[in-house]
C-alpha cells in the first residue's frame, strides 16, 4: 500500500515511514473498495448486471483508482448493451493507469474490429429512433425499430424491456413473456424486467381463475325416493316444453286468463286507490305550506353555520395529498428515477407542508437536480470522448441549466469546449468566460481564461467564428 499523502511504499504498519502519516482510515477506504469489487464480481459471475453495477459503483466511489472495478464495470455495460457507458469507464481506466491496463485491449478489439463501434452506433440510433416514435403515439413504427436493434444486438437489455412494454399494451402478453425472460437471462437483477415479469404472470393467473369459474352444471339431478336414490337427466325449459305439448297448452290458457283478469277487475281497482291517495297527499302538501315556509330561516341559518364550519377544513385534502405525493417522490428518487420523482413533486404544495415537511421538499428537490445533472453528465461525458461534441454540447448545457457551478466547473468548462469543437466559437467564448469567472483559482478556470484571450483574438462573438 502506497500513503496517500506522499506516494510512499508502506511495507509494515499504517504508519508512514517517510513522512508519518497515519493511513488507517485510507486503507479502511481501500478495503471497503475492494470489498464492493468482490461483490460486484460474484454479482457478475450469477449474470445479476443490475446488482453488479452498483456495487461495482460503489467501489469506485470508495476509491476512483480502482481500475479493475472500472474495468470490470466497462464489461458489465458492454453487457448490457450500454456502449458508450463502457467506452467511458475503459478510457478512464486507461488515463488513470496507462501501464498493463486491460482496458487498452478491450479498446483495441473495438477499435479494430470489423466496424463494431459503427454498428453500436448504428444500433443506439435506432433505439432512439424507436423511443422517439414512441413519444409521438407511433407503436408500430417503435417495435420495428426495436426489433432491428435486437436482430443486430440481441443483448441489449433496455430494448428488449421496451418491446415487452408495448406488447403487454397490446395484450401480447404471451410475446412479451418471452421477451422479458430473455432480458432476464441476459441481466437478472434488472428491476423493470422482474416487474414487468411479474405483471404478465398476474394476468395469466387471473385469466386462469375466470376460466374456472365457467364450470358446466351437472347435466343429471338426483333425490331420494324412500330408500332408493332417483337419478334423472336435467331438462331446460324448452326440452320440458317440447315433451309436454299439452301442458304447455294448459299454461298458455292460464295465462291468458290471469291476464284478463288484471285488466277487467284488478287494474281500475288500482288507479282509483291511487287517485284517492294523490288527492290526500295534496292536501297534506298544502298544510304543510305554511310550515316549511317558517323553517325556511332556520335551514338557511344552519347552512351558513355549515359553510363557517367547512371553511376551517379547505386544504386538508390537499395537505394529505402533498405529503403522500412527497412521501411517493422520495421513494421514486431513490430508485434512480428522477423524471418521475420530478413530475410528481409538481402536485406538492409546499406552502401546506410544516416546518420538517417543507425541509424534506427542500432536499428532496436538491437531491432530484443532483440527480438529473449526474444523468446528463454521464450522457455527455460519454459522448465527448466518441466525439459526437454537438450531442455532448446538449447534454453539458442541461446540465449547467440545473446546476451552473457542477463537478466544480468540469460541466460548464466542457460545454464550452464542445461548443468550440462544434464550430460554434461565440457561444463558447459565452461559457468560456463564465467559467472563468466562476473558478479563477482552478486550473479549468485559467484555462477558460486563456480560451476567452484566444477566441476574442480569432473574432469570436463579433460576427465571426474561428475554424
Amino acid at each position: 500500500m502506497n500513503c496517500y499523502r506522499c506516494g510512499y511504499d508502506i511495507e509494515e504498519g499504517l504508519y508512514c515511514e517517510n513522512c508519518g502519516t497515519d493511513n488507517t482510515a485510507y486503507r479502511s477506504i481501500l478495503l471497503s473498495s475492494a470489498r464492493a469489487y468482490n461483490e460486484g464480481l460474484e454479482y457478475a459471475k450469477i449474470r445479476n448486471l443490475t446488482g453488479a453495477v452498483n456495487s461495482l459503483g460503489a467501489a469506485l466511489r470508495f476509491s476512483k483508482y480502482n481500475t479493475a472495478a472500472r474495468n470490470l464495470l466497462g464489461l458489465v455495460y458492454f453487457e448490457q448493451g450500454e456502449m458508450v457507458l463502457a467506452l467511458r469507464e475503459w478510457v478512464v481506466s486507461l488515463n488513470l493507469d496507462p501501464e498493463e491496463n486491460e482496458a487498452e485491449r478491450y479498446l483495441g478489439e473495438l477499435e479494430y474490429g470489423q466496424g463494431l463501434l459503427e454498428k453500436y452506433d448504428s444500433n443506439n440510433r435506432k433505439y432512439n429512433l424507436a423511443l422517439s416514435y414512441l413519444r409521438q403515439g407511433n407503436r408500430d413504427l417503435s417495435k420495428i425499430q426495436l426489433k432491428r436493434v435486437l436482430k443486430n444486438q440481441p443483448k441489449m437489455v433496455k430494448a428488449h424491456v421496451l418491446l415487452a412494454l408495448l406488447l403487454m399494451q397490446e395484450d401480447n402478453y404471451e410475446e412479451a413473456r418471452r421477451e422479458l425472460n430473455t432480458a432476464l437471462r441476459i441481466d437478472s437483477g434488472n428491476p423493470l424486467a422482474i416487474s414487468y415479469l411479474n405483471e404478465v404472470h398476474n394476468v395469466f393467473r387471473e385469466r386462469n381463475d375466470n376460466r374456472k369459474k365457467k364450470k358446466k352444471k351437472d347435466p343429471v339431478v338426483s333425490f331420494q325416493d324412500g330408500n332408493d336414490t332417483v337419478v334423472v337427466p336435467r331438462r331446460g325449459i324448452i326440452e320440458a316444453l317440447d315433451s309436454s305439448k299439452g301442458g304447455f297448452l294448459n299454461v298458455l290458457i292460464g295465462l291468458l286468463i290471469g291476464v284478463l283478469v288484471s285488466v277487467f277487475l284488478i287494474v281500475p281497482e288500482v288507479r282509483e286507490r291511487d287517485n284517492s291517495v294523490a288527492k290526500n297527499a295534496l292536501i297534506d302538501v298544502n298544510e304543510s305550506y305554511s310550515d316549511s315556509q317558517q323553517s325556511i330561516s332556520l335551514l338557511q341559518s344552519e347552512v351558513t353555520s355549515l359553510k363557517e364550519r367547512l371553511t376551517s377544513y379547505e386544504g386538508q385534502a390537499d395537505l394529505k395529498q402533498s405529503y403522500e405525493n412527497l412521501i411517493s417522490a422520495m421513494t421514486i428518487a431513490s430508485s434512480g428515477d428522477f423524471g418521475s420523482a420530478e413530475n410528481l413533486m409538481a402536485s406538492v404544495n409546499r406552502d401546506l407542508l410544516d416546518a420538517n415537511g417543507q425541509q424534506g421538499y427542500d432536499t428532496l428537490s436538491a437531491t432530484i437536480i443532483e440527480g438529473k445533472a449526474k444523468e446528463a453528465y454521464d450522457k455527455a461525458d460519454g459522448e465527448r470522448l466518441m466525439g459526437y461534441y454537438a450531442e455532448a454540447a446538449a447534454d453539458y448545457r442541461t446540465v449547467v441549466d440545473l446546476k451552473e457551478t457542477y463537478a466544480d466547473g468540469e460541466a460548464i468548462y466542457y460545454l464550452a469546449y464542445c461548443l468550440e469543437r462544434d464550430g460554434n466559437d461565440t457561444d463558447a467564448l459565452t461559457y468560456y468566460t463564465r467559467a472563468a469567472e466562476l473558478f479563477p483559482s482552478t486550473q479549468r478556470g485559467r484555462t477558460a481564461a486563456e480560451k476567452v484571450l484566444e477566441l476574442s483574438k480569432n473574432g469570436a462573438g463579433q460576427g465571426t467564428s474561428a475554424e
